[in-house]
């Protein structure tokens, strides 16, 4: 089902327009009324809705073939150009992407996405002031709509960098849980778990739109301005998504140092249980020893006087002596040292 389709754009004398909330139907309409057209798409099924808006836009192209994509796809058919980039949602600690479709034809942008967008919606709240700056030349329709693209991948690139907030957030929770405030190693595993497989959504979100956005700017697709201050936007971009993922890459070192602590908490607890076994089986064996000999002399029965505490005092030596050496080997914490060391580098980038 079509949730809500939204229309704006400029008219022919360059006066920005917005009509928010009509049918399908009189946006096709609205397609002729002037240099530029946005139209926003907000659907609940993404593959059944999109070739039924295509069709009614006239837009000749297999949605199909964007959304086999893994993360993001882009194809050129020369009068039209389709991207597939990933939003990055959020929900009981899980992450997963939703695509957004972007069709591109002269005069023409088409965006479609199921509620997961809504900055996209925003964005277009704001869309005659956005509309108003661009080019008023008939000749400079591929420079007016490549601006309009960038400004969308933008806004999904700042909608996905907020997840990675989210994220960080997490991470530095997860600090004070293994500084010692909680000990349950269970519920830390798993929230690391899920905490790795977020940032690893969000790592491949991340390549996907910086290959996407590459595939825009070195594709010399038609659709798409050749003048290089307007492809300049584009490198712009594609330094902030590569900022977003040498940070990524920061916290998935910290999510590592974790579980390298607990790793390490669980060996120490390990070696200290073998500490007090190896103690244990070392005290009883040297008494155990002592008693076997005097049994052998029958002349010693009656003699319990000085045995017992011969017992007793080896049994303690032994044990002292033996704890003294055991004690060496035994497994030294270090991963909580090394995790704020990371931390400490992550907040100074």
């Amino acid at each position: 089902m079509i949730k809500a389709i939204s229309v704006a754009g400029l008219e022919t004398e360059g006066t920005p327009f917005k009509k928010p909330s009509v049918q399908l139907d009189e946006a096709a309409r609205t397609i002729s009324l002037g240099h530029l057209t946005w139209i926003e798409c907000v659907v609940d099924n993404i593959v059944e809705e999109t070739p039924k808006i295509l069709e009614n836009l006239g837009i000749n192209m297999d949605p199909s073939v964007l959304l086999s994509g893994y993360v993001s796809n882009y194809e050129d058919k020369g009068d039209t150009l389709g991207l597939m980039l990933p939003f990055v949602v959020t929900g009981a600690n899980k992450t997963q992407t939703s695509p957004l479709l972007i069709f591109i034809k002269k005069d023409l942008v088409v965006t479609i996405h199921d509620d997961y967008g809504g900055k996209i919606t925003r964005l277009y709240n704001y869309s005659n002031t956005l509309l108003r700056k661009l080019s008023k030349d008939p000749e400079s329709w591929a420079d007016r709509q490549t601006i309009l693209v960038a400004r969308i991948i933008d806004e999904l690139s700042e909608a996905n960098f907020s997840i990675l907030r989210l994220i960080v957030e997490r991470a530095e929770q997860l600090e004070l849980d293994l500084a010692g405030a909680r000990q349950i190693e269970k519920d830390l595993s798993l929230e690391l778990s899920d905490m790795k497989t977020s940032l690893l959504t969000f790592l491949n979100a991340v390549w996907a739109t910086y290959d996407t956005v590459q595939n825009l700017k070195y594709g010399d697709a038609d659709l798409i301005s050749d003048d290089e201050t307007i492809l300049g936007k584009f490198e712009v971009l594609l330094g902030r998504l590569d900022r977003q993922i040498q940070m990524s890459e920061n916290v998935m070192q910290v999510v590592a140092t974790g579980i390298n602590v607990i790793q390490a908490e669980v060996s120490n607890k390990l070696a200290t249980l073998i500490v007090w076994l190896t103690v244990a089986g070392t005290a009883v064996l040297v008494p155990n020893t002592l008693a076997t000999i005097f049994g052998l002399f029958p002349s010693n029965e009656g003699n319990f006087y000085w045995m017992i505490p011969t017992l007793i005092i080896s049994t303690i030596f032994s044990a002292l002596v033996t704890y003294r050496y055991t004690k060496r080997w035994r497994v030294k914490s270090f991963g909580m040292r090394k995790f704020r060391s990371i931390k400490k580098k992550l907040h100074h980038k």
